[in-house]
């Protein structure tokens, strides 16, 4: 048998699509950054030493917000 999951749809804000995005092509970050914080909070971003990465749920995230298609909606 088998189940499918649950799909939930993770839809970004404009700032949060553009911080994850910076942080994708590795722009420099600020230190503190309240926008950043709310995609650790949605475990699309890690914090890796000093530098910040994208999990890989971040990059199928970013992926599919950058997809004209989906029009920014993402299944999770």
């Amino acid at each position: 048998m088998t189940e499918k999951k649950k799909e939930k749809l993770l839809i970004l804000s404009q700032p949060q699509r553009a911080t994850l995005e910076g942080l994708s092509n590795r722009r420099p970050q600020l230190p503190t950054d309240p926008v950043r914080d709310e995609l650790v909070t949605l475990g699309l971003v890690v914090k890796q030493g000093a530098k910040w990465a994208l999990t890989p749920q971040g990059k199928k995230v970013l992926a599919a917000s950058s997809n004209r298609r989906n029009a920014g909606g993402f299944s999770v």
